[in-house]
């Protein structure tokens, strides 16, 4: 074996750990462990607030039939006619606006996970109005 002095990029040969002691391995572990982390909780965010993205994106489509349910909920409170029939009817009302919306600016059908997120968000109205709330 030829062996070049000062060659050995800080490693001594006989130690098998001492491979984690080289600050440049260190580093380049951090750095792995770092974007390993990222990707994970890119992934999370993913999967556990899909709902949200969706309805974050397309907000502007979404306030205003949130609003207009909210008053609906209002009115049929309001009236003592807080029927599930009733509430399930401003639902598919304000799910048939938002896209109606959709489809207008975007020119293409929304997706059944954008229909069932929207949907969701109108739920939450509802038992929101329904619960006092705003």
């Amino acid at each position: 074996m030829i062996v070049i002095p000062g060659n050995d990029a800080g490693l001594n040969r006989g130690d098998e750990m001492s491979i984690l002691q080289n600050e440049q391995v260190q580093t380049a572990l951090i750095a792995l462990i770092v974007v390993g982390l990222n990707a994970l909780a890119q992934w999370v965010r993913s999967k556990v607030s899909f709902t949200k993205i969706v309805v974050d994106d397309y907000w502007c489509y979404t306030q205003p039939i949130v609003e207009a349910v909210r008053q609906e909920v209002a009115e049929v409170l309001k009236n003592n006619n807080a029927e599930t029939s009733v509430l399930r009817d401003i639902l598919v009302k304000g799910l048939a606006a938002w896209a109606g919306n959709y489809r207008t600016n975007e020119r293409k059908e929304p997706t059944a996970t954008q229909l069932a997120a929207i949907a969701s968000e109108l739920e939450e109205v509802i038992e929101t109005a329904m619960n006092g709330g705003k």
